[in-house]
């Protein structure tokens, strides 16, 4: 059922019964942790550095904006080791009816699969909500993985990331509203209750107490896996098998002297680094030939073809497939044009008729229990990708490796398949991580991947059809593109902004943005605030992009947003503090005000092209 949907202002609305609300939250590393792990594999803490999940701030001020009023009631729920019990103790000083703490040292390392069915028996058991909120990820892992996985063991819809949320009664039935936020755009979406939701950073504002109002443990009812009515062994089907420190490979430029001259210095830097006279860059590896006589499937969910996506995605499965003697199977959405899939790494294409995720989800179940289950399923880090293979990962068992920048196929002991991948993890730390399961299962940051050299193939591939219903509980509105998805992937220039340029004065920008052919991007704390679009948005808990020039203005540097311009060929910052964390992670640094080095640079570039008789952004052209 598609079609737009208006929306009403306010929480519940028209006769709507009480509702009964869940928030499912998590604590997390205060400013993203060290990243280091003890002998355990786990996550090293000390005392004072941890707090609620931010994104999770927002599920607890829904979750008690939905349920005010008579007869409504907001539960809060965590899992985590006793001293989690701080962000229950917050949320209760928030306006949080009652609050649950699951805790057991058999629990302790659970990944997402595990960390799923504890929070959906314990909300299946003791909370009867019509309305389970999630933060949309977390800011030490940026999983997105636990909603999905939740609402498919509770058999629910779900929605997200939500920003505007209003719940009413329809014949009957009550639903709620909201508009979705994705890379891709805005879509309005309806959605019969109950059902899993998980909120955007700008839905509202975050629940906050300070801590001499936080209530007692008293307030704080504990369970256990006993009291779950669990028994046996816990077992994770990922795991975290070590960190490494991120290698760091830039030497970084602090100039000085006159403005003007400090950006006749850059200028000239960022052309030895990027003309003809630049080392050669390391040829991109090229996507191997088509086998014959395959002993199983990678499937890859592919995304729209006009983006970069399919391409690093489908080269990257075909490495994959390649080392186990396997095919490369594209799951392909309506309207997709493949007529270059071949030549990117695919073998044969799964073609689905619809896009609705949890139909999608039981249609693709049932295709893999008729022809066997895939040695891999992997995806692009985007939201459609992450709920699919989410679900899918609850239904097989095998848990999910979210968020990699690298991985890389392995065979284990007993000659089974595997896949080992890295991702980021605290403070220029990355966590390496491999499967268990009987499916391998990966969502890929694409824009970390190389973008490999096509293969030369010759013929239509075999193409199957599956049909995909709607989903019934779910009504959604046409998408409006959030501007151009692919642009950042594309830019050879790409111009990031952070929190010290004012809003007020972006335009003073574009002059530069023309001179250099660039895109404009931004750090979470911009997107959050709405002054740039969230498909803008750079970092561990957004996207990761390579072009030939990143200029950071005005950026703090946090290792965080940082994290996704890592392959960018050169970082040129720009920042007023000669001690902002940024110039120890560009390659070449000016100290100045911003606007001013705007102006400066449009200047010399300006007087180079006319110079020359080119177009200013030479790098790169």
């Amino acid at each position: 059922m598609t079609g737009p949907i208006a929306h009403r202002s306010g929480g519940v609305t028209g006769a709507a019964p009480a509702l009964r609300t869940v928030a499912l939250v998590k604590q997390v590393p205060r400013e993203g942790g060290s990243g280091n792990l003890g002998p355990d594999g786990r996550l090293r803490r000390t005392a004072g550095e941890a707090e609620m999940n931010p994104w999770c701030r927002r599920a607890v001020a829904q979750a008690v904006r939905l349920a005010a009023g008579p007869g409504g009631r907001s539960s809060v729920v965590t899992m985590g080791p006793s001293r989690a019990v701080d962000v229950l103790r917050e949320a209760l000083a928030c306006g949080a009816d009652e609050a649950l703490h699951l805790t057991d040292p058999a629990w302790a390392g659970a990944d997402c699969l595990v960390t799923a069915r504890v929070l959906a028996a314990a909300v299946d058991a003791h909370t009867g909500a019509d309305v389970i909120l999630v933060g949309r990820s977390s800011v030490d892992g940026n999983t997105a993985a636990v909603g999905p996985m939740v609402a498919e063991l509770l058999g629910l819809p779900f929605v997200g990331a939500a920003l505007e949320i209003d719940v009413a009664e329809e014949d009957g039935v009550r639903v709620l509203r909201t508009t979705l936020q994705s890379d891709e755009g805005l879509r309005s979406v309806q959605v019969a209750l109950p059902a899993v939701v998980a909120v955007a950073e700008r839905s509202c504002q975050p629940a906050k107490a300070a801590a001499d109002t936080w209530p007692g443990t008293d307030r704080v009812r504990t369970l256990t896996r006993a009291g779950l009515g669990h028994a046996g062994p816990v077992r994770s089907p990922t795991r975290v098998t070590g960190s490494r420190r991120q290698a760091r490979s830039r030497t970084p430029v602090l100039l000085s002297g006159t403005l003007e001259e400090q950006v006749e210095r850059a200028l000239d830097l960022w052309r030895s680094r990027t003309g003809p006279s630049a080392a050669t860059a390391p040829a991109s590896p090229a996507v191997p030939p088509r086998r014959v006589g395959p002993s199983g499937r990678v499937l890859a969910l592919t995304g729209p073809a006009e983006t970069a996506e399919p391409r690093a995605l489908l080269g990257e499965a075909a490495a994959i497939a390649a080392h186990f003697g396997a095919q490369v199977t594209a799951v392909v959405q309506p309207g997709t044009d493949t007529g270059a899939f071949a030549s990117w790494g695919a073998d044969e294409l799964l073609v689905l008729d619809g896009d609705a995720a949890r139909p999608a989800v039981a249609v693709l179940h049932d295709w893999i229990t008729a022809h066997g289950r895939p040695l891999a399923l992997l995806g692009a880090a985007r939201s459609w990708e992450r709920e699919v293979l989410g679900r899918l990962a609850a239904r097989l068992d095998s848990g999910l490796m979210s968020d990699l920048v690298a991985v890389e196929p392995r065979t284990d002991g007993t000659g089974a398949p595997r896949l080992a991948g890295t991702k980021p993890s605290g403070q220029a730390t990355l966590a390496e991580i491999d499967s268990l399961g009987p499916v391998q299962i990966a969502t890929l940051r694409t824009g970390s991947l190389p973008l490999r050299t096509p293969r030369a193939v010759a013929g239509a591939l075999p193409t199957r059809q599956v049909d995909v219903p709607p989903d019934p509980a779910l009504q959604a509105g046409p998408l409006k593109p959030d501007g151009d998805y692919d642009a950042l992937e594309r830019a050879r220039a790409v111009i990031g902004v952070g929190q010290g340029v004012d809003p007020q004065r972006y335009a003073e920008l574009e002059p530069l943005r023309l001179l250099l052919g660039a895109e404009l991007a931004a750090t979470r704390k911009v997107t959050d605030t709405g002054r740039l679009p969230h498909s803008r948005q750079l970092g561990i808990t957004a996207r990761a992009i390579a072009p030939e020039l990143y200029l950071a203005l005005g950026v703090s540097g946090s290792t965080r947003h940082m994290s996704g311009v890592e392959r960018a060929t050169t970082v040129l910052a720009v920042n007023h503090d000669p001690t902002a964390p940024v110039f120890a992670q560009c390659d070449i640094g000016i100290v100045a005000d911003w606007a001013a080095a705007v102006r400066a640079l449009c200047a010399a570039l300006a007087k180079r092209g006319a110079a020359t008789g080119e177009r200013p952004a030479e790098p790169g052209d």
